[in-house]
């Protein structure tokens, strides 16, 4: 089910370093190289350069290294379920969360709503970007509101507050040597952005900054893939500044003019008595 070089793979990343690996797993050198290059074999890439000050990510490395943690985290995800998977019980809620659904709000609201409610537990797992491992048993999810994807047909969204729309760009871009990023600064780049109908914030900033001589590029749906191309390739990208930390080389910058979008939860059409309790208690 899982390969164990994975995690390997991510501390080698983090460490920069092979013989660090192999010191803190209690194994040898040569047993994580082994491990390093069946992986680099199975996915026919390299993964890091090497030389005698240790090893440092190849942008393939780079790309993998997300997919890898959030792979990780899923597996983990995945055998916790199955120990517990059931009908839960009224008095608990389960939270979806990914990297583009993070838990913010609920951390603020929960403990207030568990004071008054101690039967009341709450539980977690993480989901794929598409949705489409999404448990037929989840309460809540937080996150921005977008007219799509299709899962959220199955689920009511209430608004708690609105998230500012930035820009992420590469930390090697010089629009990152700003604090806010104009108009002016924007010219010769081309800004991507979630299609049209999609996100109505969105959708106005991008009339404006093309009545500027911008050039807007649009994609489907945005996804980890996407935003590491745009990192690489220096081009600038349309977000909610709640996503400030999805890429870990680039800095989210503030528009001079400010576009807001709804953000708050979505629940269940199925909710468990306990998560639209919780609701309720939101909305007070």
């Amino acid at each position: 089910m899982y390969n164990p070089a994975l995690d390997t793979f991510v501390r080698a990343a983090e460490l920069g370093s092979f013989s660090k690996v192999a010191e803190e797993s209690y194994i040898s050198p040569s047993a994580v190289i082994q491990q390093i290059n069946h992986l680099e074999a199975e996915l026919n890439v390299h993964l890091f350069v090497r030389s005698k000050k240790g090893v440092t990510l190849t942008p393939a490395g780079e790309y993998f290294l997300l997919e890898s943690k959030a792979l990780i985290q899923r597996c983990s995800d995945i055998r916790s379920h199955l120990l517990v998977y059931s009908d839960h019980a009224a008095g608990s809620v389960l939270f979806g969360t990914n990297e583009f659904h993070a838990p913010r709000l609920i951390y603020d609201y929960w403990p207030g709503f568990a004071a008054g409610n101690s039967s009341s537990t709450l539980s977690s797992y993480s989901f794929s970007q598409s949705g489409s491992d999404i448990r037929p048993d989840t309460d809540l999810i937080e996150g921005v509101f977008f007219s799509e994807p299709i899962w959220q047909n199955g689920f009511v969204f209430h608004q708690v507050s609105q998230i500012k729309l930035a820009l992420l760009v590469p930390d090697h871009s010089s629009l990152s040597k700003h604090s806010i990023i104009t108009d002016v600064d924007l010219k010769g780049h081309t800004v991507l952005t979630i299609k049209r109908g999609i996100c109505e914030a969105c959708d106005r900033m991008c009339d404006d900054l093309m009545k500027s001589g911008i050039a807007i590029e649009e994609v489907e749906i945005y996804s980890t893939s996407v935003l590491i191309d745009c990192m690489e390739s220096d081009k600038p990208v349309i977000i909610p500044d709640c996503w400030s930390s999805i890429h870990p080389h680039s800095k989210t910058v503030s528009f001079i003019r400010e576009y807001q979008c709804p953000y708050g939860f979505f629940l269940s059409k199925t909710a468990s008595n306990a998560a639209k309790m919780f609701m309720r208690y939101i909305e007070k």
